[in-house]
């Protein structure tokens, strides 16, 4: 009996060795939101993500927004757990597989706002996707010559 919970003990130990390198050196996915987008925590301890993006204000000041909550895609890391019988002697191990999660969107709706009917909870209009380029700075006019009191 000492001899299965030895071996399972080393499984463990050698697969946690290994999954924890293979997080390490693992890349993050960081996608950036487009300058008309904000994501934030939402949700019980944060554990969703609010996405809000806004089009283009349109000339008699209203816009489209797009609000999507929900959990984005994501990797989970695999885990074991074990369960040791002192009174039989035997332990039994379940190893969990990591993977990559699919998203799951809990609401999605499109609505059109205007700045005197943004709800209290969600920001104003976001920037253009393309936002207008900053104004040319004025140049800044040359220091007078000295007078010579030669004269």
């Amino acid at each position: 009996m000492k001899i299965r919970r030895v071996r399972c003990a080393r499984l463990l130990l050698g697969l946690g060795m290994v999954f924890s390198t293979a997080a390490i050196q693992a890349p993050t996915a960081n996608a950036d939101n487009p300058p008309n987008c904000e994501q934030v925590p939402w949700g019980f301890l944060g554990s969703l993500k609010r996405e809000i993006c806004d089009q283009p204000i349109r000339k008699d000041g209203s816009w489209t927004r797009r609000k999507v909550i929900g959990i984005p895609a994501h990797y989970r890391n695999p885990s074991s757990s074990c369960y040791s019988s002192g009174y039989w002697g035997t332990t039994d191990c379940t190893y969990y597989p990591g993977g990559q999660v699919p998203g799951r969107v809990d609401s999605d709706e499109t609505y059109d706002l205007r700045a005197d009917t943004v709800p209290a909870d969600e920001p104003g209009h976001m920037p253009d996707p393309a936002p207008a380029p900053p104004a040319p700075k004025e140049p800044t006019p040359a220091p007078p010559e000295p007078v010579s009191e030669d004269a």
